[in-house]
């Protein structure tokens, strides 16, 4: 794991820190604050510089994950085109494989464990807008952490929420809504998403048998 020891809030000032602040603790802040829309614009051109590199250049598109993210694990693969809020509120564990037209709102933390699955066009959506029109129009939002535990396998077009947890190896069917946390070691679908059922040793295929009888013999 790399961890991004750079302090992105250096160069804020003291109006800016406070509304930086009010938003990573899950408050009411200032969205359309100039110092919050600086730092989003800061984002935004690490994440469109990553998202025009060919495959081929794996040291380049290392460099701007460790400098884009909180922190970032070894062997975590990010297809374009990834697009974020902030980056910097963003952690991503070991071994995590990030599919085409992810989109992470990261206003508050957002974290992703180890050997996270997450499908095309999935959507990680930390923060909100008020829901009172005059604070809407005014800029109002409030984030809440979302964090995607170890072994998660996300579906295509899938959407999570603020302040959702979702448990370890569980997986979310295509075009679920997670609306709130989910437990580990489920299947989970719907919108809002609903505990199906249990993953069980049923559902296992014999692959890895399979493949380690195969290793074997070579």
């Amino acid at each position: 794991m790399t961890t991004n020891t750079y302090d992105v809030t250096a160069d804020l000032t003291p109006e800016g820190r406070v509304e930086w602040d009010l938003m990573v603790a899950g408050e009411v802040y200032q969205d359309s604050h100039p110092e919050i829309e600086r730092k989003r614009v800061e984002a935004k051109k690490l994440f469109r510089a990553y998202n025009v590199l060919d495959y081929d250049q794996e040291a380049e598109r290392r460099a701007i994950m460790e400098q884009l993210f909180a922190a970032v694990g070894d062997d975590v693969f990010i297809e374009p085109n990834f697009r974020c809020e902030m980056g910097r509120n963003i952690s991503i564990g070991s071994h995590a494989y990030i599919n085409f037209d992810c989109v992470m709102l990261d206003n508050a933390p957002i974290t992703i464990g180890d050997y996270v699955w997450i499908a095309p066009m999935v959507g990680l959506f930390a923060t909100n807008h008020a829901l009172d029109f005059e604070e809407r129009k005014a800029g109002a939002c409030q984030a809440k952490p979302i964090v995607i535990e170890d072994g998660v396998w996300l579906g295509g077009h899938v959407t999570v929420l603020g302040g959702v947890t979702i448990g370890r190896g569980s997986v979310i069917g295509a075009g679920s809504v997670v609306t709130h946390d989910i437990p580990a070691g489920v299947v989970a679908v719907g919108n809002p998403a609903r505990v199906l059922r249990p993953i069980t040793e049923a559902d296992k295929t014999g692959f890895c048998e399979r493949i380690a009888a195969r290793d074997a013999a070579r």
